[in-house]
């Protein structure tokens, strides 16, 4: 059975533990419903049909449920039960499946949670957090063209986000822009950031978090030393077909990974570039810099 959790059981929260027996099977999933800081270390989901809430989607042993239902103050018997669970359409990268959810049965408490996201809540009340940088935010050059390469001089290396591919599903008048999506067996290279308040201010400006362009998430990335890294990352929120880039957002990529990322995953970027998303002008880039085909 499934199971869709959205605060204090996701992931490096205080109630994961309880998780340990279960298949995260998307990190990305939501449901329809509005997330509220309520009054405690654990949020509260109302249903509304006009918001969205994100979370995690798991498969779980039966025998979890009735520990999930006592967490969270759940009987059937009950007629005023903390949280009420009740099954409903939660929507993945993969599809759209049906899961068990937990609801607050009563009015909002405490503040609405911006960009309805408990985890991306929680990691930026922190005065530093790590940020992983997959596209163009990984070159230097554009953050000094900004002003802001100052905000990202703490530079961890290479961040590995596994379960995911790197696409390329939003689009602009030029070209599109890239994106992460959950894609079992795939991952994405980048490079890991620790970062203060103004970077993650200027982050959601470039990313368009306010305009609804891009949304903030956590992921886990593997870095350099082999260790799990909880990271800021960002990822498109209306996905489309996927269309070639223009060559100066290829370029940047290129020169930012370069730097820091494998020598396999450069070459696959490369091939990528120029044979699945063609782009206009890479492979005469690339010429010039003395690749090889």
């Amino acid at each position: 059975m499934n199971v869709f959790v959205y605060g204090s059981l996701c992931k490096n929260q205080e109630n994961h533990h309880y998780m340990k027996e279960a298949t995260c099977l998307s990190e990305q999933a939501f449901v329809k419903g509005t997330l509220y800081t309520g009054h405690s270390y654990y949020p509260l989901l109302i249903k509304n049909d006009q918001e969205i809430t994100y979370g995690e989607l798991y498969d779980i042993p039966s025998s979890l449920l009735a520990v999930l239902d006592e967490l969270e103050g759940y009987s059937k018997d009950s007629e005023d039960p903390y949280f009420v669970r009740e099954m409903c359409e939660v929507s993945t990268p993969q599809g759209v499946k049906e899961a068990f959810v937990y609801y607050w049965p009563r009015e909002a408490a405490g503040e609405e949670v911006h960009n309805h996201d408990w985890k991306v809540h929680r990691s930026i009340q922190r005065e530093h957090l790590h940020y992983f940088a997959y596209g163009s935010c990984m070159d230097n050059s554009r953050l000094c063209e900004h002003g802001v390469d100052h905000l990202f001089t703490t530079i961890k290396g290479k961040g590995m986000l596994n379960d995911y591919r790197l696409s390329f599903s939003t689009h602009f008048e030029d070209g599109s822009r890239a994106d992460i999506t959950e894609h079992p067996g795939s991952h994405v290279e980048g490079v890991v950031y620790e970062v203060g308040r103004e970077a993650r201010e200027y982050l959601y400006r470039r990313e368009g978090v306010e305009t609804k362009v891009y949304r903030p998430t956590i992921v886990h990335v593997i870095g350099d030393d082999g260790m799990t890294i909880p990271a800021l990352s960002f990822t498109v929120i209306e996905k489309k077909a996927e269309i070639a880039p223009p060559f100066h957002y290829a370029e940047e990529i290129h020169r930012g990974g370069s730097k820091y990322l494998s020598e396999n995953y450069m070459k696959s970027i490369e091939q990528k570039f120029i044979e699945e998303w063609k782009v206009p002008e890479f492979r005469t880039y690339l010429q010039k810099k003395g690749w090889r085909e």
